[in-house]
């Protein structure tokens, strides 16, 4: 019950901190089911500079059986973007047509582009004229949303976050937890050391060891026991809204669960120990709050299961089980190199 309740703590603390945190505004990118080079680097460059600029962008496919205004006004309705945004080349000839929907106000705008034919000595390429028309297109489209995007992420804006996304790189993470095993055993404490590696993208790969925390303990009329838990895991992260002062993280993972428990006996009866081995697989959730550059707050909350669980028998009758199912609750610091 306690773990549960420093869970639910926990959950509380994250959904506060979201709830306060500023949303980037979004930005839909609409992928035509055709599509080429130029037109692929353009996108490319395009989504750069709306990254750089503050904004949070998500690729989406157009739907074929729409046209491309009503593509962009349908598209990624569950995201609630701003805006959605395409490049479609013509079939023929050396011309691009640069589409933008501004969501709120309701309005799209086209605007016709030649591009002439690449290989010119000192000339830019036609994907790059393409993306700087884009890009200009989308500044005077969504003027008020630029500015007020460039102001956040602005270093002058006194954010004194990041403005990356926490899996990036070679992470090292400290962190205490409480580990609870849903039953008759008591919920311990448990230092934990993570290492992880990973994208701006993303994505992370993740690394969890713990163990040298509190002994748990059962108790029944039959005897006692004193149970050290550890356990390490392989773990792959997903990290969200890269940039934002509360970057939420979800994680599944799998390892090795090990139990050590010494018994006592009621009268008349000696104790013993033992060692048991399990596999073990987690799912989690958790939010990190970057706080200078390279360092952050971690709060993590993950529910894991062991096969097989761990009976524990005190006098021969059946008195509690381990890790069907075991709750993580941990808060430490990351630092990023």
């Amino acid at each position: 019950m306690r773990a549960a309740v420093a869970a639910g703590l926990l959950a509380l603390v994250a959904s506060g901190a979201l709830a306060h945190a500023e949303l980037r505004y979004r930005v839909v990118l609409l992928k035509p089911p055709v599509t080429d080079d130029v037109t692929s680097d353009a996108v490319a460059r395009v989504r750069g500079e709306l990254t750089a600029a503050g904004f949070e962008v998500s690729m989406l496919p157009q739907d074929t059986a729409l046209d491309v205004r009503s593509a962009l006004e349908t598209v990624g309705r569950e995201l609630d973007p701003i805006a959605a945004f395409a490049i479609v080349r013509a079939a023929t000839g050396n011309t691009a047509e640069i589409w933008v929907c501004d969501r709120i106000a309701g309005k799209s705008v086209i605007q016709s582009v030649r591009l002439d034919v690449a290989g010119i000595p000192g000339e830019p390429s036609r994907s790059v004229v393409l993306a700087v028309q884009a890009v200009e297109l989308l500044k005077a489209s969504l003027a008020q949303y630029w500015l007020a995007s460039q102001r956040r992420t602005s270093p002058a804006a006194g954010a004194g976050a990041p403005a990356t996304a926490v899996t990036a790189g070679l992470g090292v993470e400290a962190a205490v937890g409480v580990l609870d095993n849903a039953g008759a055993v008591s919920p311990v404490w448990q230092p934990i050391v993570r290492a992880s590696y990973g994208s701006a993208g993303g994505w992370a790969g993740r690394i969890t060891v713990a163990g040298l925390g509190s002994d748990a303990a059962l108790r029944a009329p039959e005897g006692s026991a004193q149970i050290r838990q550890m356990f390490g895991l392989v773990e792959l992260l997903r990290g969200f809204r890269a940039g934002s002062h509360v970057q939420p993280i979800v994680s599944v993972g799998a390892g090795v669960y090990r139990a050590r428990v010494t018994g006592v006996g009621a009268p008349n009866f000696d104790g013993s120990q033992s060692d048991t081995w399990s596999a073990l697989a987690v799912i989690g959730a958790g939010v990190v709050v970057p706080v200078l550059s390279r360092v952050a707050l971690v709060a993590d909350a993950q529910v894991g299961v062991t096969w097989p669980d761990n009976l524990i028998r005190l006098n021969f009758v059946d008195a509690g089980r381990l890790g069907r199912p075991s709750l993580l609750a941990s808060a430490g610091v990351l630092a990023t190199f």
